[in-house]
C-alpha cells in the first residue's frame, strides 16, 4: 500500500478532530469532567500514531501484492500492541513527573493494563477497516485501469480491423482499375500510332508509368536501379511532351546503373516536387536533376528556382514520407535548402 499522501492530509486532520471532540464530549457527558489538555495530547498522539502504523507498516508489509503471510500479521500485531502498551507506560511516566494532571487516573496496574488494551485493540479494528478500505479502492481503481486498457484495446482492433478492410478493398480497386487503365491505354497506342507518333509515343510513356507503379516488389522490397531510372526518364519524357519540349531541365546521370537495387518510387518524389514547384520556364536558369553513382552509393541531386505562384501545399509533406520510408532501410544523407527563391536538395545513401 502506498503512503499516506500529502494531498490527502487535510481530510485526516478533520476527520481526526471530528473523533477527538467527539470522545472528549462524550467523556464529559458521563463523567462530568475534563481531563487536562496534555493528557488528552499525549493520548490521542499515541493512538493516532497506532492506527497509522498498524494499516500502513504491520498490515502493509505482511498482506500485499507480493505475499499474504497471516503468521507474520498476527506476529506483528502482537509486537505493536507489546510497544504501544511500553509507550503509554512511559507517557504515563512523563506525566508523573511533570505533574500533568490526568483523568481517569488510571493508577491502578491491573485497571491500566485493561484500559490500554481496550483502547488498543479499539484503534487496531480502526485502522484495520481503515487499510480494507484503501485496499478496496486501490484495487477498484486497477479493476477499472484494466478495463480501460481492455475497452481501448478491443477500440484499436476495431480500428485496425476497418482499416484492413478498407485496405482490402483498396487492393481489390487497385488491381481491376489500373489494369483496365493499361489495356485502355495499349488500345490507344495502338489506335493512334497510324495518326500521330507522337501522340501515340505519350500514351506509351504514360503506360510505362503506370505499369513501373503497379511494379511487384521482391521480398526485400525493393527493385532494380535501372527501373526507377528509367521511370523517371519516362516522366520527364512524357512532361516535355505536354509542353512542347519547352520545359527547360538539365538531366544527368552519371555511373553504372545496373546491378543495384532501392525501394521504389523514392527518388521520383523528388522529380514530382521539382514539376510541382519550379520555374521551369526559365532557359537562363534551368531546373536541374543529376544522378551519380559511385561503386554502392547513389547522389541524387535538384536544384530549380521557384515558381512565383505555387498552387501547392510544401515540399515538406512529400520529404516527410520518403524519409520515413528511407529510415526503415538505408543509412542515408538528405540534405535541403529552402530559401524564399531556390530550393535544393542532395540524397546521399548507400544502396
Amino acid at each position: 500500500m502506498k503512503p499516506l499522501k500529502i494531498s490527502h492530509l487535510k481530510s485526516h486532520i478533520v476527520f481526526w478532530s471530528v473523533f477527538i471532540l467527539y470522545e472528549v464530549v462524550l467523556g464529559y457527558y458521563l463523567a462530568n469532567k475534563f481531563s487536562s489538555f496534555w493528557d488528552y495530547a499525549g493520548h490521542y498522539t499515541l493512538y493516532i500514531s497506532l492506527f497509522y502504523f498498524n494499516a500502513h507498516v504491520v498490515f502493509s508489509y505482511a498482506i500485499n501484492e507480493k505475499r499474504r503471510n497471516y503468521f507474520l500479521l498476527v506476529l506483528f500485531i502482537f509486537g505493536e500492541f507489546v510497544l504501544y502498551i511500553l509507550l503509554k507506560e512511559g507517557l504515563y511516566y512523563l506525566y508523573h513527573i511533570f505533574n500533568v494532571y490526568i483523568f481517569p487516573a488510571d493508577t491502578e496496574p491491573k485497571r491500566f493494563i485493561l484500559d490500554s488494551i481496550w483502547r488498543g485493540v479499539y484503534f487496531t479494528f480502526l485502522s484495520t477497516g481503515y487499510w480494507f478500505a484503501l485496499t478496496t479502492i486501490k484495487d477498484g481503481e486497477k479493476i477499472a485501469d484494466l478495463e480501460n486498457i481492455k475497452l481501448k484495446n478491443e477500440l484499436q482492433n476495431q480500428i485496425l480491423e476497418k482499416s484492413l478492410l478498407t485496405a482490402e478493398n483498396a487492393y481489390l480497386k487497385s488491381q481491376i482499375n489500373p489494369h483496365f487503365l493499361l489495356n485502355t491505354l495499349n488500345f490507344l497506342y495502338n489506335s493512334i500510332a497510324k495518326f500521330s507518333e507522337q501522340t501515340a509515343e505519350s500514351v506509351l510513356l504514360l503506360s510505362d508509368i503506370m505499369r513501373y507503379a503497379l511494379t511487384s516488389t521482391d521480398a526485400d522490397g525493393k527493385v532494380r536501379l535501372d527501373q526507377e531510372i528509367d521511370n523517371i526518364e519516362s516522366f520527364l519524357k512524357l512532361n516535355q511532351a505536354r509542353f512542347n519540349q519547352r520545359l527547360c531541365i538539365d538531366y544527368e546521370i552519371d555511373g553504372d546503373k545496373y546491378g543495384l537495387r532501392i525501394i521504389p518510387l523514392v527518388l521520383i518524389t523528388f522529380v514530382e516536387n521539382v514539376f510541382k514547384y519550379a520555374d521551369l520556364l526559365n532557359p537562363s536558369n534551368p531546373a536541374k536533376i543529376t544522378i551519380q553513382i559511385i561503386e554502392n552509393t547513389l547522389i541524387f541531386c535538384t536544384y530549380n528556382l521557384k515558381r512565383k505562384s505555387v498552387q501547392f501545399d510544401s515540399y515538406g509533406i512529400g520529404i516527410k514520407n520518403v524519409k520515413s520510408r528511407l529510415d526503415a532501410y538505408y543509412q542515408y544523407e538528405l540534405i535541403t535548402d529552402d530559401s524564399e527563391f531556390e530550393y535544393k536538395l542532395m540524397l546521399k545513401v548507400n544502396l
